[in-house]
């Protein structure tokens, strides 16, 4: 299954850049199984590959307990020893020299404070790495380079850090006024009632039975007969009204004819 790695490894680099203040460029530890499975999957432009995916500038290291390792393996590793011959050196001090997977445990033991991304195919190295807070930890398949998540109890020591950071000092809680805060507080919460949702009915309008085409026809009808009906008085209104004035008119005519008739 392809990974869906941009939102989340954006989301990882931010995570160890805000709380463990890792800058760029990114130093990042190769080890030597990670060179060759990266080598194999025709990947040899890591510079630019792991910069594209931390979204940032990056330098790269190899330990000489690494090199050696991939030296002492013979012709089928002779171009992964080349490779990490290529890369910046880490002086790691070991005399003898140790396996890489603890090498790297070593430069990254004590809260890693080098900020070191370590780049690994080691399944066992990878679990270790996992359970240290502030040690990312970049792998290759075959879908390219990818940044695992940060471990839960790193998320959840920086939560409880941030927790912590914002509750109040002991001396403000030793206060007088919340403490009888607190006194009045009740310490069975027993009587708290939450509100369950009720399930609701179905929408009427979406329920409603679909009119047929009779229906339809009378809703019509009804319609025009009670436009015809105002219509109809509408024209009433308007003759009495015009008989009014008629009338109004003639008994006008009729007073004039008996003033006329008065004065003669």
């Amino acid at each position: 299954m392809r990974r869906k790695k941009h939102k989340h490894t954006r989301r990882s680099v931010s995570f160890y850049k805000v709380n463990y203040g890792f800058r760029e460029p990114f130093k990042v530890l190769l080890d030597g199984n990670f060179l060759h499975a990266t080598l194999a999957a025709n990947m040899p432009h890591l510079q630019e590959l792991l910069s594209r995916l931390l979204g940032g500038e990056v330098k790269l290291f190899t330990t000489p307990c690494i090199s050696k390792e991939l030296k002492a393996l013979g012709a089928d590793f002779a171009a992964t020893a080349a490779t990490a011959r290529q890369q910046q050196l880490h002086k790691c001090e070991h005399s003898p020299p140790q396996p890489p997977s603890d090498c790297l445990l070593t430069a990254v033991t004590g809260g890693n404070k080098q900020h070191w991304w370590v780049a690994t195919q080691d399944k066992a190295l990878q679990a270790q790495l996992a359970s240290m807070q502030a040690v990312p930890v970049l792998f290759a398949s075959v879908n390219g380079l990818h940044l695992a998540d940060p471990p839960e109890q790193a998320k959840a020591a920086i939560a409880a850090g941030h927790a912590a950071a914002q509750a109040l000092p002991r001396h403000e809680l030793a206060s007088e006024p919340l403490r009888d805060l607190a006194e009045l507080r009740p310490k069975d919460e027993s009587w708290k009632k939450f509100r369950r949702k009720k399930v609701k009915g179905p929408n009427p309008l979406a329920v409603r039975k679909k009119q047929g085409k009779q229906q339809q026809q009378q809703a019509a009808a009804g319609a025009a007969a009670a436009a015809a009906a105002a219509a109809a008085g509408e024209g009433d209104a308007k003759a009495a009204a015009k008989r009014k004035r008629k009338k109004h008119k003639e008994q006008q005519q009729q007073q004039q004819q008996q003033q006329l008739s008065g004065a003669g």
